[in-house]
Formats: structure tokens, sequence, C-alpha cells
């Protein structure tokens, strides 16, 4: 996982992300891509019979010497990228992350009522992408990813996508929490069936993957999950989408919508099938 990639449209929260990518791929030893994905709608007919390229060149330069600020000053191998396109943004992020291997994009939460309901970017590019996806708060200083809480529903799946997530939790050599949400109202025995669950799991994947468990309560899971990692000590929360089971179920889709207008920590966004 050395290859990032961060696209930007030159804002605070672009920003925040490219500084925390680069601190990122400096940790470990990767190179950083920054991608500005430019709107041919956004220019007039006669730049546009300029002619796609001139139109750009301006913002090509601009993204050009960003790139080379961010390669001088944190000392990595970084690179620019302009995609002119009549298609959605989220759509282009997600054909050029194919040659990628993480995502890092900035968030400054729902700007609006619209953003909150139909997704900001961001959300979009996250749950299109097939590759992991990190999103970053705007303003959010980078911290070392030293603890990652993993909120994922597997009493209900039985398994846990080791395979997938173990490779990047051990590259970061942090500590990983599994959070499982439950409702408010639960029994006995599906205390047992927690309890028996977690046994299966650390037998399978003890061994490879250093990991606890924990859990909480609540009827309403976006919020709940937020509130616990704004309780705890916790560099990142990792959630998975694309799941059978999260449409219709307590981890699906809208969590991640929902999570990514209010966080103010990173969020790692994992695909189980990719």
């Amino acid at each position: 996982m050395k290859k990032i990639l961060c696209p930007t449209d030159f804002s605070d929260s672009a920003n925040t992300a490219i500084a925390y990518a680069a601190k990122l791929a400096k940790a470990i030893n990767g190179e950083l891509t920054l991608l500005h994905v430019e709107s041919m709608f956004d220019f007039t007919p006669a730049e546009l019979l300029v002619g796609k390229q001139q139109a750009i060149s301006s913002v090509q330069a601009q993204l050009e010497v960003q790139s080379r600020e961010v390669a001088r000053s944190f000392r990595i191998a970084c690179y620019a990228d302009v995609e002119p396109t009549f298609r959605k943004l989220s759509h282009v992020i997600h054909e050029k992350s194919k040659a990628f291997d993480l995502l890092v994009m900035g968030t400054d939460g729902a700007d609006d009522l619209y953003q909150f309901f139909t997704g900001s970017n961001t959300y979009n590019a996250a749950v299109q992408s097939r590759i992991p996806m990190i999103i970053v708060p705007n303003g959010y200083i980078y911290n070392e990813i030293r603890s990652v809480v993993l909120a994922f529903d597997y009493l209900r799946e039985g398994n846990i996508p080791v395979n997938k997530i173990a490779p990047f939790i051990k590259m970061l050599k942090a500590k990983l929490t599994i959070l499982q949400v439950r409702e408010e109202s639960y029994s006995q025995r599906e205390d047992e069936e927690l309890q028996d669950m977690q046994d299966i799991l650390t037998t399978i994947y003890g061994n490879s993957l250093s990991f606890s468990f924990d859990a909480i309560h609540a009827s309403e899971t976006a919020s709940a999950i937020n509130s616990y990692i704004l309780r705890h000590p916790v560099d990142a929360l990792l959630l998975c989408s694309g799941h059978r089971s999260f449409i219709g179920r307590i981890f699906h889709k809208s969590v991640i919508k929902n999570i990514a207008a209010i966080c103010q920590y990173p969020v790692i966004v994992f695909h189980p099938e990719m």
C-alpha cells in the first residue's frame, strides 16, 4: 500500500487532506499523487473552443506548483494530475483510483441539507471506490495511526474481513479494537452468542492479527459510533461498505454518509469484497 491518490479542489478541506496524505506517505515510504478534476461545465463556450488543454493550463500549473511544494516540504515523491471532464467528480475518482492503493479525501461535513441527504462528493467517492479510503475532516492535524476502531456487525455477519484489513493494520503497527454496536434492547442469550463469536474469531485470527473487543448499546448507529470514538483515545475509525448484509441492517451505507458529515477524526473505509 504505497501509492496514494489525493483529490483536491484547492479548498481548505482538500489542503488538510493533502497534508495528512503527505505525512502518511512519508511514514509508510510511499508516493502521493494530487488529482484535480476540472468540470468542463464551468467553462464558457469560448473557452471550450480554445481547447481543453489550454483551458486547464492555469489549473495544471497551479497543481504542479503545489505538488512540488509538497514534495520539497515532506521529502516524498509527489505528482500532479488534472482531469478535464463532463462526468461526475465521484465517477472520475472511482476510475482514477484503480491505479492506486489508497485514496485520501478531505471533508468539511454536510455544508447544507442537500449534501446531508444526497451525500457529499467525499461520501460518494468512498462508497464507489474499490480501494481503501481515508476521509479526513477539515482542520485535522496528522497523528500517527496507532489505535484503530473497526465498527462491524460481526455477530450477524459471523465473521470479520481480516484478510482485507490485516495488511493495513500491520503496516501501521496499530492496535485494533473491534466494536460491536447492538440494539438497546438485548437478551442474555445474545450476550452469550456475542461471547461465543468473540472466542471463535480469536481462535481463528488471533495468531495473524492482534485485536480486542468492545461493544456499545444504541438505537442510532452513526451517533453511537461517533460518541464512542470521541470518548476514547482513537486515531482512526474503520468502516466497511458494500457487504451483503449492510442494506436493511445496522451497518449500511447511510452510516458512512452520516459519519462523514459529523466526524472530527479520520475515517477509513474498506470494501470487504474488493
